[in-house]
């Protein structure tokens, strides 16, 4: 990404001498490498003129470049509200939310660059995954052995894979799976999958093509992965597969060696310290899984899974005050989430804060009346009411848990 029309801007919004000298300044030390002296120049043109959109684009874009993305994005989203046809600027900012975790903030941005890597990548993290195959398959195309595009282009498949197999089952669940059928090839190309998958938007719930997909998905999943570990075997991305190959095989000391060794050549890849921090946390090494939870929060604050499980981790070691304010940030990051909720509450009554646990469970019982989570809801009001000595509020607290458990949940 080059700032050359950014810098442009500048000169047709009466710009004075000073301005030039500034702005001229940044330029030269933004392409020796100088990022710190680069945003200080910067902002002394945003000071001089703050209503330049190139300007606050410039600035943003060093920031950027320096990794500092808290200070990117407010810079780079005031370039856009003075002046949205920068596209440059909405590529740069839809990377820099991205990076944070906020795919849901970066798409709209990112749709404007069509960038299909990083398109496929919001894609994939938003659920979207059907926009997610086909961007990252446009990818591919152009760069049919990169390690990176292959990984989420194994993620996406693999999810897809599961999804339709999860639809086929409520659609047809005692559907016969006939030897020889086109599904069952050998090998499956990108282009197979994007095919099968315009086929199934059509009529979405046949159920031939809904196994069809499900496994021309799954074999193009493997394949992506296999072709990762072939061409590109040195590769952090390579160690990640073997690590979530062992992780699935239940092998979870090699696992930890192998998201380690891909730290060890990617140090920043925030997936990796989140899923080294699921691996320390099945082997129960507290300890560990706290290090890694919290370096996946610093290197995506805006992804509240990390915050969750950091929450959840520090309530297995008694902090519960701790537990209550990672838990209570990820509850902001994702409002209305009802495994939050109950991990929250949970922690509230822990840390004797019976009025945050009530409302945090009252507040899941609100959204969510008939899964697990629910009967666990209605469990722990029912304790709570009991030892408060709220007998007819713990009754029906139970009787409720009762009624769901019952009916098996949903």
């Amino acid at each position: 990404m080059t700032l050359a029309f950014f810098t442009c801007c500048l000169f047709f919004q009466g710009i004075t001498p000073e301005v030039i000298e500034h702005a001229q300044a940044g330029t030269a030390a933004q392409q020796q490498g100088r990022l710190d002296v680069a945003i200080q120049e910067f902002r002394k043109v945003t000071e001089l003129q703050p209503n330049s959109a190139g300007s606050h684009a410039n600035l943003g874009e060093a920031y950027f470049q320096n990794g500092e993305y808290d200070a990117a994005i407010p810079e780079l989203e005031l370039a856009l509200r003075l002046n949205p046809n920068l596209i440059g600027a909405h590529q740069t900012l839809g990377v820099a939310l991205l990076v944070q975790g906020n795919a849901e903030g970066a798409l709209p941005h990112l749709e404007k660059t069509r960038t299909p890597e990083l398109l496929g990548i919001a894609y994939l993290e938003t659920g979207r995954l059907g926009s997610a195959i086909m961007a990252l398959q446009a990818a591919l195309d152009r760069q049919p052995n990169d390690p990176d595009l292959l990984y989420y282009f194994g993620r996406a498949t693999a999810l897809a894979s599961k999804r339709t197999s999860d639809q086929l089952a409520k659609v047809n669940p005692g559907l016969a799976r006939k030897s020889g059928a086109a599904a069952d090839k050998e090998s499956r190309t990108p282009q197979d999958v994007v095919n099968l998958q315009k086929a199934l938007a059509e009529k979405p719930n046949d159920p031939d093509l809904l196994f069809a997909f499900s496994r021309a998905a799954a074999l193009a999943s493997r394949q992506a992965f296999d072709q990762v570990l072939q061409s590109n075997a040195d590769s952090a991305r390579a160690h990640q597969v073997l690590a979530e190959r062992f992780v699935e095989s239940g092998r979870l000391p090699e696992a930890g060696r192998e998201y380690a060794e891909s730290l060890r050549l990617k140090p920043y890849t925030s997936s990796v310290h989140f899923a080294l921090g699921d691996v320390f946390a099945a082997e129960g090494n507290w300890p560990a899984a706290v290090a890694q939870y919290r370096m996946e929060t610093k290197l995506r604050p805006a992804g509240a899974d990390a915050f969750y499980s950091l929450g959840s981790v520090l309530l297995q070691q008694g902090q519960a005050g701790g537990a209550v304010e990672e838990l209570a940030h990820a509850d902001r990051l994702r409002p209305d989430t009802p495994q939050i909720l109950l991990a929250l509450g949970k922690a509230a009554l822990a840390a004797n804060d019976a009025a945050r646990a009530e409302a945090s469970w009252n507040k899941l019982l609100g959204i969510d009346k008939k899964s697990d989570l629910a009967a666990s809801a209605h469990l722990e009001l029912a304790a709570l009411y009991r030892s408060a000595g709220r007998s007819q509020e713990a009754d029906r607290e139970m009787a409720a848990y009762q009624q769901l458990r019952n009916q098996g949940g949903r």
